[in-house]
Formats: C-alpha cells, sequence, structure tokens
C-alpha cells in the first residue's frame, strides 16, 4: 500500500478536530517520520488543513543539534522515525 497525503489526513484529521475542540488551542506544528524523501509531498496538504508548519522531525532534530553521535547512522540512512523513537523515549 502507497501511503498518500489524503490517506494520512483522514487519519489524523479527527484526532487533530478533538484535540482543537478540547482544549482551545490550536497545533503549534507538526513533525513527520518514516517518510523518508517524500516528507515535501506531504507538507503543503497537511500544512493547509492543519493551519500549522509541517515539516520533516529529522531535519528539525538535526538543526537543533538533538541527534546524537550514535544516532548519526541512522540519520545518514533517512531511519528518522526510529530517531524520532529515541528522541521520545520514556514520553
Amino acid at each position: 500500500m502507497h501511503l498518500t497525503p489524503q490517506a494520512l489526513l483522514d487519519e489524523i484529521y479527527p484526532l487533530s478536530a478533538y484535540y482543537q475542540d478540547s482544549w482551545s488551542e490550536g497545533i503549534a506544528q507538526v513533525r513527520l517520520a518514516g517518510l523518508g524523501n517524500r516528507t515535501e509531498e506531504f507538507r503543503e496538504p497537511l500544512e493547509r488543513e492543519l493551519h500549522c508548519p509541517v515539516g520533516s522531525l529529522l531535519s528539525a532534530a538535526l538543526q537543533e543539534g538533538r541527534v546524537r553521535t550514535d544516532e548519526q547512522p541512522l540519520a545518514d540512512r533517512d531511519l528518522d522515525a526510529l530517531i524520532g523513537w529515541t528522541l521520545n523515549r520514556g514520553a
């Protein structure tokens, strides 16, 4: 199965609407992982629907210096979902 931006929106939009209604606040940002070089394909449709910046978790983590040396091999292989998991351990 090939994930499309619309299919992802169909999955996350109800949750985002619930969050915004329940907490009376918007979503500040969305970070995507596991899409590799397809992140750009998802950016614009998600930004349009969710009204917030959307970007790659890996790019943000690299820019913020949050990727540890032992995680760099994962970054080099575009395994951003695994880096995301390590960044949020215990959350």
